[in-house]
């Protein structure tokens, strides 16, 4: 093949790879898009994705900052928050409540938007349905302010933590290494009641 007839094709080559690859974007968008519809439950086909994967900060002494999986402006101008969870069972958990109801104050200080009473969490669930979607009502903003100062005071060792009611919470939690060794620093020893 003569160099000649390369310059020919390409240019034809690049042009149709370049063409391949915004209809291999395009493709992929349509069928992300169809898989977030598909997931959406029935309260919220009528609703405009808001943000994806966006943070909120919320205003005051003690900023709330929370990452937003989903937020969805429905009709009514409200906003409805989704929180997608990659955990083996289907069960929503009370952490996931306390999460919602933090995102809800934030969104709604940085963008001034009335957030809704319910919130959904998204769980992987098995065969047949590739997903469970689960309802929640979140919290007050004032139940959240004291959960934030509770944790203020833990933290600054004026309140001594206490253990939970069953032991599987500490089994699941991220700070079991460092609980006992920071709880004794802070406030003194901090020890599980004896049973007699």
């Amino acid at each position: 093949m003569k160099f000649e007839s390369m310059s020919l094709w390409m240019p034809g080559l690049a042009i149709a790879l370049a063409v391949l690859a915004v209809l291999g974007r395009l493709l992929w968008r349509r069928r992300a898009r169809m898989a977030e519809w598909r997931q959406r439950p029935d309260a919220l086909r009528d609703a405009q994705l808001l943000s994806v994967e966006a943070e909120y900060r919320s205003k005051g002494a003690r900023p709330i900052v929370a990452r937003v999986d989903r937020a969805y402006r429905l009709p009514s101008g409200r906003v409805t928050l989704m929180e997608l969870k990659t955990r083996s069972t289907v069960v929503v958990l009370p952490s996931d409540v306390i999460q919602l109801s933090a995102q809800r104050i934030a969104l709604e200080d940085e963008l001034g938007l009335q957030v809704t009473d319910e919130a959904f969490v998204l769980i992987p669930a098995r065969a047949p349905a590739p997903f469970a979607v689960r309802s929640v009502q979140l919290m007050s903003r004032a139940a959240i302010d004291a959960l934030v100062e509770r944790r203020w005071r833990l933290m600054d060792g004026v309140e001594v933590p206490r253990w939970p009611e069953r032991e599987n919470v500490c089994r699941r939690c991220g700070q079991r290494a460092a609980c006992r060794g920071a709880g004794e620093r802070l406030v003194g020893a901090v020890r599980r009641p004896q049973k007699f």
